[in-house]
């Protein structure tokens, strides 16, 4: 599987750098493909420093630097042209580059370039994506961050690169191993070696939400009008009234059609909880539960399956809940356990 490195950029080219090498020697990934999202002014810096040949790194460029510092294959590290967010000008006919995100509109433009890029990556099983939210406006990395998060998939990572002081801030510093040359503080004087410099990446953490919707296998469209279908599905799926049938006789349990056979005690008890649940009177401690249930009992035996349950102790009533905790823990019933502590859900009960 190959690895493609997405990061979005703008006045600070050597984040890119920093990624790569931080990529390189902590987890042993030099990305195959490099892919460079920036505005028009990002993609002239980008070029001028990473690309150009300076007088003072023996006519190499930085980025030819890096790749002999880290070794890289003729297939690794290869980077694509930046890619510059464009807006469509509808009074010209023309999609129009960016030269930087100010309003709404370019916002809009910017979510939906940065969403078609992470799409490339992702729909292609053999390629893992890690996602750089480093660079650029805050925007950018939030937007990346998104849609990563909607499109995303569990082999897929996003990071923010963290450089020590004062590198974070010196104009020439790209990466430890970079040719010597002297960097030079302005605000201090003081000279520094590019060697000195620590650079970690703090991993992002996201949800990969395509595992809830199998429909993103296929071309998702546009990033609003995915995330406007994906927050119309959960909300959806929060409100759905769940059915939960009891059957005592059989010692059943069946939450949306998962079936589990439970000890009768605790079957019980969970009937109890859930016609607690339906009135919202749902006691405050397992002591306080223990005594309503017993009352519950007394008042009507039977009605929880086997009346001699009006004597559990709430020691009892404690055990019986672990019990059900361990029972129903396993990923198979992961959708169901929600419905078993809040509304809705529609409880019904198989005659005896």
């Amino acid at each position: 599987m190959t690895t493609t490195l997405v990061a979005v950029t703008g006045l600070s080219p050597a984040i890119v750098t920093e990624t790569i090498w931080a990529l390189a020697t902590r987890d042993g990934i030099i990305p195959d493909r490099v892919v460079l999202i920036t505005t028009s002014s990002g993609a002239e810096l980008l070029e001028n420093c990473l690309f150009t040949p300076r007088d003072d790194w023996a006519d190499s460029s930085v980025w030819d630097c890096l790749r002999k510092s880290l070794n890289a294959g003729p297939n690794q590290l290869i980077a694509d042209s930046p890619k510059v967010i464009c807006i469509s000008d509808g009074t010209k006919g023309r999609a129009l580059p960016l030269d930087d995100i100010r309003s709404p509109a370019e916002n809009e433009a910017a979510a939906e370039f940065i969403f078609s890029q992470v799409w490339e990556v992702v729909r292609d099983k053999n390629r893992r994506l890690h996602a750089s939210v480093a660079g650029g406006r805050k925007t950018m990395g939030a937007l990346l961050h998104a849609a990563v998060s909607l499109i995303g998939r569990e082999e897929d990572r996003i990071s923010h690169v963290l450089v020590s002081a004062p590198y974070d801030t010196l104009p020439d510093f790209y990466f430890p191993t970079q040719p010597l040359c002297p960097l030079f503080d302005r605000r201090t004087g003081r000279a520094h070696e590019a060697s000195d410099a620590e650079i970690t990446l703090a991993e992002l953490p996201f949800v990969p939400l395509r595992n809830r919707f199998q429909e993103l296998d296929e071309l998702p469209g546009s990033f609003l009008t995915l995330r406007d279908q994906c927050s119309e599905k959960l909300k959806r799926d929060a409100m759905r009234p769940v059915p939960i049938r009891i059957d005592h006789s059989n010692n059943i349990l069946e939450v949306d059609e998962h079936s589990q056979v439970v000890r009768p005690r605790a079957l019980a008890i969970l009937h109890f909880i859930l016609n607690c649940n339906e009135k919202n009177e749902v006691p405050p401690d397992q002591t306080t539960a223990a005594e309503a249930f017993c009352k519950s009992v007394a008042k009507n035996p039977g009605r929880f399956g086997q009346p001699q349950f009006s004597t559990i102790s709430a020691e009892d009533f404690r055990r019986e809940l672990n019990h059900l905790r361990e029972l129903l823990k396993g990923d198979y019933w992961k959708p169901a356990i929600r419905t078993l502590k809040q509304q809705p859900f529609r409880l019904e009960l198989v005659p005896p």
